[in-house]
């Protein structure tokens, strides 16, 4: 059981890689091949899983910090700190020390604001992991940006090959909106409508990572454009639009309208915390009796996070199940998770 753990979350964990990478490669980060997925990418909950799981593939954290450097205004800082404290996936040591980085530049300055004091480790520890639990030589100085958060690196420095989010790739519908209405709630709000019926205030504050109140107010100063609509829905208001009045937007080939909206936040929660779980189990001297607690307590969890994800309904792991058959089963639901993220989420 111990090895097929351990290779469980390493194939788990490469998948997440990949999947990491078709996103930042939409976005405009040089590689291989860009997401095809028919949903849009939320770029504060991919930066944040990527100063974690971007420790395992230097190129890929490297790529994506010169992205930022490049087109960091276009984060939502106000709205990564909030997923921040609500779906926590990041490694705060390394989002410090690329706020470090960033708030060099006079335009990126508020990024100082999510550089944080920690208990730094003595000594210092590298930043990047290899599979095999090793890592890669420093060479030179350490960088003293990422240094200063206790980790280890070579110098950083800014290669400037990234491109601005194509317009034309349907993942890329957020980045397009902020270039209309600003980085703000405003093109979260439109996103979540153009992707929805029509919604409450309350679910599309929970959806896109804002407080309620906030969205009410925006969405009441939306609806006097008379773009946006109103209807009672008991004693709540439910917003809408008409999408045909947005179809100017859709300027991806072979059109089939506009992309999903998937909440990424809880997605990569789920991710996150399973490959954490695994890695527990994996612990030489665990018992069976440590990983049941450990397999329980991690349900209890990832819950919430599996119910605003949509994903509880592919899932079988649950508390009625014990012994084997509770570890069969979480086994099974690593396998899903891991054809989902291969498939970029057509069957989600």
């Amino acid at each position: 059981m111990t090895t097929s753990l351990h290779d469980l979350r390493d194939k788990l964990l490469g998948q997440l890689l990949d999947f990491l990478w078709r996103q930042w490669t939409s976005l405009g980060v040089p590689g291989n091949r860009a997401s095809e997925g028919d949903w849009i990418i939320d770029p504060e909950s991919l930066v944040l899983i990527t100063t974690e799981i971007g420790r395992h593939d230097a190129r890929l954290l490297d790529l994506a910090i010169d992205w930022l450097h490049s087109y960091g205004r276009g984060i939502n800082l106000q709205r990564l700190r909030r997923l921040q404290g609500q779906w926590p996936t990041s490694d705060e040591r390394v989002l410090s020390g690329i706020a470090e980085i960033l708030a060099e530049q006079s335009v990126l300055r508020k990024w100082q604001s999510l550089r944080e004091t920690h208990r730094l480790p003595d000594p210092p520890e590298p930043l990047f992991i290899s599979h095999a639990g090793t890592s890669p030589p420093v060479f030179g100085d350490p960088d003293p940006r990422f240094e200063k958060f206790g980790l280890l690196r070579t110098r950083w420095d800014p290669r400037a090959v990234c491109q601005l989010p194509r317009a034309d790739r349907p993942g890329n519908l957020l980045c397009t909106l902020r270039a209309l209405f600003g980085v703000n709630a405003r093109a979260e709000i439109m996103a979540w409508l153009l992707t929805h019926e029509s919604g409450h205030p309350a679910a599309i504050a929970m959806d896109t990572g804002y407080f309620s109140k906030s969205i009410q107010v925006t969405l009441n100063e939306m609806e006097q454009s008379c773009h946006v609509r109103s209807e009672r829905d008991g004693r709540e208001k439910k917003f809408r639009l008409n999408r045909l009045d947005w179809s100017f937007l859709i300027t991806w080939p072979e059109s089939r309208g506009f992309p999903r909206w998937i909440n990424w936040p809880p997605v990569f929660y789920f991710a996150f915390r399973t490959l954490q779980l695994l890695g527990k189990a994996d612990t030489p001297g665990a018992s069976g009796h440590l990983q049941a607690i450990q397999q329980r307590g991690f349900l209890d969890e990832i819950a919430p996070a599996l119910r605003e994800s949509g994903l509880r309904h592919t899932m079988t792991a649950n508390r009625d199940l014990t012994g084997s058959q509770l570890t069969d089963a979480i086994l099974r639901d690593v396998g899903k998770l891991g054809r989902l993220l291969e498939s970029d989420f057509a069957n989600s």
